[in-house]
């Protein structure tokens, strides 16, 4: 049975008709297509944002979904276009990042789109029309693309692992900031389970010291801050009914001390 669900991310608003275009364009090439909007309201440019987004929200699609995420500043640059296959999904979209969660959590195989095997005219700006939807289209309906892809080892994340200093304290990165100015690390809880699973965790950040691990927001008191795991298993630091970020003023990419 061919798959039908093509799901977008992108950073391009509703106001442009260019999300029109990439589904008008879908519909043209399989119009039985179920085209779901994962969201269109990334920051412009915000790769790490898109990565973040797609994060969340992918492993919650059928089997054999196509994701085709295009939060792509380097369009028509020499930066690769990419399709990834792993178990369950496929993923197209420009090699800057936007899949560093896809890497770090499933196994995947990377194929760099061979743009100059594509049979027909593409715009050196809209990608997403004219390199991504297309190889959607044709993995929806069963085609075959071996002449437009071929096998890369090398691509781009943002995602580094987190430093070990000795066996209780580690440095660990910002990976994302979200809406509610929650702040996630690039500590996972497999991460946590095989360091031992310790019941105590302490983040300092410019000499604060913030303890302990809590199930949910509601545990503490309005605007104390508290550590959590996200909804899909990274350390997060949160403020119950505020803004950790800004309370902290601590941005993407600021490093924390992590004791265990």
């Amino acid at each position: 049975m061919n798959n039908r669900i093509i799901a977008l991310l992108t950073d391009f608003g509703t106001q442009d008709g260019y999300v029109g275009a990439i589904k008008g364009k879908i519909l043209s090439d399989v119009p039985d297509a179920k085209v779901v909007d994962i969201s269109h309201n990334i920051e412009p440019f915000n790769i790490k944002q898109a990565a973040f987004c797609l994060n969340n929200s992918y492993a919650f699609f059928p089997e054999k979904t196509i994701f085709v995420a295009v939060v792509d500043p380097g369009v028509g640059t020499r930066r690769k276009g990419l399709l990834i296959k792993t178990a369950h999904h496929y993923f197209i979209g420009p090699d800057n990042g936007v899949f560093s969660f896809i890497y770090s959590r499933e196994a995947c195989r990377v194929f760099r789109i061979v743009e100059e095997a594509l049979p027909w005219e593409i715009s050196h700006t809209f990608h997403g029309r004219d390199v991504f939807s297309p190889i959607a289209c044709l993995i929806s309906n069963s085609s075959n693309i071996d002449n437009y892809i071929e096998p890369v080892t090398d691509h781009l994340s943002f995602i580094h692992p987190f430093k070990k200093v000795d066996d209780q304290h580690y440095i660990l990165s910002v990976l994302h900031i979200d809406r509610f100015g929650n702040v996630i690390f690039n500590f996972h809880q497999k991460d946590h389970n095989v360091l031992g699973k310790k019941s105590e965790l302490t983040i300092v950040y410019e000499g604060r010291k913030i303890g302990g691990v809590f199930k949910t927001f509601g545990e503490v008191k309005d605007n104390e801050l508290l550590i959590t795991w996200d909804s899909t298993g990274y350390l997060q630091l949160a403020k119950n009914m505020g803004n950790a970020a800004r309370a902290l003023n601590i941005r993407t990419g600021d490093e924390v001390e992590l004791i265990l």
